[in-house]
């Protein structure tokens, strides 16, 4: 027997590691919101539809990723037996597998293509099917670096594999030429550079070294895909319906607010890597109430990350969007709100994952993604951006509540139940309260303060309560 990992690994829950994973989602999230207003202003209407476009789907791919394979692999990390050695096996096969289907994804797409007639953005999706692919193989080894706790590795993936690509966009449709294939395939290389990195890092090993935990874990990650092709249609539906309803100058306009969306997710899927870790060791259990504390911490985020985003929409929507109108203020103002409820899907979803009970994954995403798309067609099929966007929040937080439901039907008490309603109104609330005001940059300013003074005073009480608890029981639900 090897003997990597005899004992499940201990989780030490680092202020350290907090921020280093808080600067890894930082640099993601800001990257692309500062070169936003360049490359939105050299590139024609057209071509920035098509990467806006393009980046959507990247990135929801990604999140519909993380979803599957990865956390399996985080969850076997923590197995008493080999856990590591596991771990790093199942590495080798999520690698192995994300190079086989890109590869096939990019046989199958250019074959209907060449048969229907090659077309602009054929080259574009070929790019980013590449670019999913080898997003694919980081993910895989971040999710190992994660349950490693090398949060130091974890963000010199993230970084590359993100920012550093829009940084090469940027400079590609500045040096070489202002169209989308510049940008996406500038972007492509940083992530392939990212992919032999992590690979270097996270060491994976044979694929089939443990056959019956290789098993187990497809058995695990197998209901999930649909989910993951649910999850892309959850998060892109609603843009593809726009593009073929409105067409892409419309779509770019919609996905030009989008980050406010995006930004919120990232930074959660940031600090969940915590999150995540800390339950997936417990399996299920909290003898000590620090699942509870993870849960409450959770909650709070989602509640701060909706409250800032919202305060700043006024004021980043002017540097974001060229001549902006009330409709994109508006939406600005609310989409944050989707982070909350994605943050409520991620802890519910990893403690189904933590038990192994992932197949009701394959019901609801689905269900959730389907009523979202069909309600969504109406207001995208007369250009009504606002009502778009706030099929997509309700979706989600839909999703959130479903999945909370599922997991304390699994088990009772696995999700925090009276906490997360009590911040989820609270973000509903704070946003559309503050999406009222009108839309002037001076209102801006004043929106961005009230929602700073409401996140710094949260935060200081959470924090002065989290001091004043010296023992579990001081954890309770808020």
């Amino acid at each position: 027997m090897n003997t990597e990992a005899d004992e499940p690994p201990r989780v030490v829950d680092s202020p350290r590691q907090r921020l280093l994973y808080l600067v890894a989602a930082i640099a993601q999230g800001a990257s692309s919101v500062l070169v936003q207003p360049f490359a939105i202003r050299i590139l024609d209407p057209e071509q920035w539809g098509q990467v806006s476009l393009m980046l959507s789907l990247i990135a929801v791919s990604l999140v519909a990723i993380t979803a599957g394979f990865p956390t399996t692999l985080g969850a076997f990390y923590f197995d008493a037996e080999d856990g590591k050695s596991k771990a790093r096996s199942l590495n080798g096969f999520g690698s192995l597998l994300s190079l086989l289907l890109a590869g096939a994804a990019m046989i199958v797409y250019s074959v209907i293509a060449a048969a229907n007639g090659w077309t602009d953005l054929a080259p574009l999706i070929l790019v980013s099917i590449a670019i999913v692919g080898m997003h694919g193989i980081c993910q895989n080894a971040v999710a190992y670096l994660r349950s490693d706790q090398r949060p130091g590795a974890y963000v010199l993936v993230i970084v590359l594999a993100t920012s550093l690509g829009h940084g090469a966009g940027l400079l590609a449709i500045l040096v070489v030429a202002p169209t989308a294939i510049a940008y996406l395939t500038a972007f492509a290389g940083c992530v392939l550079a990212a992919a032999v990195l992590s690979m270097l890092l996270s060491r994976p090993t044979a694929p089939f070294r443990f056959p019956s935990t290789l098993r187990s874990a497809v058995a695990i990650a197998l209901p999930v895909l649909p989910h993951s092709v649910a999850f892309i249609a959850l998060q892109q539906g609603e843009a593809l319906l726009i593009n073929a309803f409105q067409g892409p100058v419309l779509v770019g306009r919609y996905n030009a607010v989008m980050p406010f969306a995006l930004g919120a997710i990232a930074i959660a899927l940031a600090l969940s890597n915590v999150w995540q870790t800390v339950l997936l060791s417990l399996r299920g259990d909290d003898p000590d109430g620090q699942g509870r504390r993870i849960q409450n911490e959770a909650f709070l985020v989602g509640f701060l990350l909706a409250t800032a985003g919202s305060g700043v929409a006024t004021l980043a929507t002017y540097v974001l969007v060229d001549r902006p109108d009330a409709e994109l203020f508006a939406l600005a103002h609310l989409l944050p709100i989707v982070g909350y409820g994605f943050v409520v899907f991620i802890i519910a979803s990893t403690q189904l994952f933590a038990v192994r009970r992932t197949r009701i994954m394959s019901v609801i995403t689905p269900v959730v993604a389907v009523l979202a798309i069909i309600v969504a067609s109406i207001p995208a099929s007369t250009g009504n951006l606002l009502l778009v966007g706030v099929v997509k929040i309700v979706s989600f937080l839909l999703l959130g509540l479903w999945y909370t439901w599922a997991a304390n039907r699994v088990r009772p008490r696995m999700v925090a139940v009276r906490p997360m309603l009590l911040w989820m109104a609270a973000a509903v609330t704070v946003p559309t309260a503050l999406s009222l005001f009108p839309t002037t940059p001076g209102y801006g300013v004043l929106t961005a303060a009230i929602a700073f003074v409401i996140v710094g005073a949260t935060a200081f009480w959470y924090l002065r309560r989290q001091r004043r608890s010296h023992a579990p029981s001081g954890s309770a639900d808020l």
